[in-house]
């Protein structure tokens, strides 16, 4: 139905219906909803019974569905597990659900399948199966997109994919890395890939060699020089650093004289202070404080003697006040 009026639709695939009789066990009718058709072989627009979307790529979906059982022995969803659905459950497994790809499909099949397929294709699943990796795998599931804008425009366009795939030519179907590109150009011309890897090789081997020879003379050269460097790089470091160490002794000397220097002028202004205070006491008759600031100041060994005249007069005063006053007595 176009806009609520009917519109024929002609497809090649699943329409078949028995009216009066069934006519095999895979046509497939129901009073609810007139489902009419093969469901193993409905495109999912198709089993939504929406005339809108049906067109030519519905045929591109169904021929997706023959090539794969051709290559594995069974439709994507099989007839059985189909039937056994209900109506609604059966539209979403078309609409929603991926089938498995077909490399995959044989290397799990069992029993009794197995052994058909086997015999048939007259080759083991596993190289069966790996023979189906990559093309074909790539051309049946993109015949079978759920998304029918995704499919092959027309059925030459599968068909043209097919005889690229034989003639070990890049398909179309999928997205071919470089990788992928040059294996099928080695595969279709493999003596002339192999004659020029191994005149290019015997180049590549002469050019090594000599590299190789050119390489070890750099080498021995460099590390010639590279000793030479460090040699010189040690006799600068070592005599930079008796530089640093005669730089450090005389800034400790430096130090030390400095040091010496100012405790010399503290010593120096001590005296000054202990001979004024000497002076005070002797006039204020305290001979005992007199003498306790000038004995502060015999040196000791190794210091320089400050004593003057000063301090031998002031001692003076202090001895014979002290005898006098013995003597008064």
């Amino acid at each position: 139905m176009h806009d609520g009026k009917p519109v024929p639709k002609v497809i090649d695939f699943g329409i078949a219906k028995a009216i009066n009789q069934r006519l095999t066990e895979k046509t497939l009718f129901t009073n609810f909803a007139k489902m009419i058709g093969t469901p193993a072989y409905m495109s999912q627009e198709q089993a939504e019974m929406s005339g809108l979307d049906v067109d030519t790529r519905t045929d591109i979906y169904s021929l997706g569905v023959l090539l794969y059982e051709l290559l594995t022995g069974s439709t994507p969803f099989p007839e059985k597990e189909l039937l056994s659905k209900g109506y609604g459950e059966m539209q979403r497994i078309l609409a929603e659900q991926e089938p498995e790809r077909p490399s995959l499909r044989m290397s799990t099949l069992v029993g009794e399948q197995q052994s058909i397929v086997s015999k048939s294709r007259s080759d083991g699943l596993p190289a069966l199966a790996k023979q189906m990796r990559g093309d074909l795998d790539w051309i049946v599931m993109k015949a079978l997109e759920k998304d029918r804008t995704r499919r092959y425009d027309t059925a030459n366009g599968l068909a043209e994919d097919i005889r690229r795939h034989l003639e070990d030519e890049p398909i179309l179907a999928g997205a071919p890395t470089f990788g992928y590109r040059w294996r099928k150009f080695y595969r279709r011309h493999r003596k002339a890939v192999i004659a020029a890897m191994l005149v290019t090789g015997g180049f590549y081997l002469i050019g090594v060699v000599a590299a190789y020879h050119a390489v070890r003379a750099t080498n021995a050269e460099q590390q010639a020089n590279l000793a030479r460097d460090a040699e010189m790089r040690v006799s600068a470091l070592f005599q930079k650093e008796r530089d640093e160490a005669v730089i450090a002794e005389e800034m400790a000397n430096r130090q030390k004289l400095k040091a010496l220097n100012l405790a010399e002028q503290r010593r120096v202004q001590a005296y000054a202070s202990d001979m004024v205070s000497a002076q005070n006491a002797i006039e204020n008759n305290n001979h005992a404080v007199a003498r306790e600031r000038l004995l502060r100041h015999r040196s000791n060994l190794g210091e320089s003697d400050l004593r003057g005249v000063e301090w031998r007069l002031l001692w003076e005063q202090c001895r014979d006040r002290s005898l006098a006053t013995v003597q008064s007595h």
